[in-house]
């Protein structure tokens, strides 16, 4: 027991060693980024680069521009897919955003598209993106 708990706690350790800190640089980058988040290709670029900031007001910012993406630019649904298809960690971090920051009539709207207009070939990633507006709206 003693010698599984030595492993079980160095890998705990190790896990933790390896993940990326938010330098206050990399924040001030990443909050400025926000603003420019108007595609999805932006949203995978400041992804890849300031995923370790993802919180608090940042984070908040982030789930605008992804809402935005849905509510405004639907028809672009299929551009996300091919990120997610090239990077599946994506689509956690865009289902994540969709969160309780949001307006609910956004909310409403994502709910929508995603249940009555979503392409074939996105179907399960829409059903993923229903359930999270569904689990949101449960919490309110």
């Amino acid at each position: 027991m003693k010698t599984f708990t030595a492993i079980l706690s160095l890998a705990l350790l190790t896990g933790t060693a390896h993940a990326k800190i938010c330098t206050e640089n990399e924040a001030i980058a990443a909050d400025l980024a926000v603003d420019n988040l108007s595609n999805w290709k932006a949203i995978y670029d400041n992804y890849t680069a300031y995923k370790q900031c993802d919180d608090g007001s940042i984070a908040e910012g982030n789930s605008e521009a992804i809402a935005r993406m849905f509510a405004d630019k639907w028809k672009e649904t299929g551009k996300l897919q091919s990120l997610i298809d090239r990077d599946p960690t994506f689509e956690e971090y865009v289902l994540r955003h969709i969160d309780s920051t949001l307006d609910t009539n956004d909310l409403t709207q994502v709910a929508k598209l995603s249940s009555q207009y979503c392409l074939t070939s996105n179907k399960p990633f829409c059903s993923k993106l229903f359930s999270a507006v569904q689990a949101v709206e449960k919490q309110d």
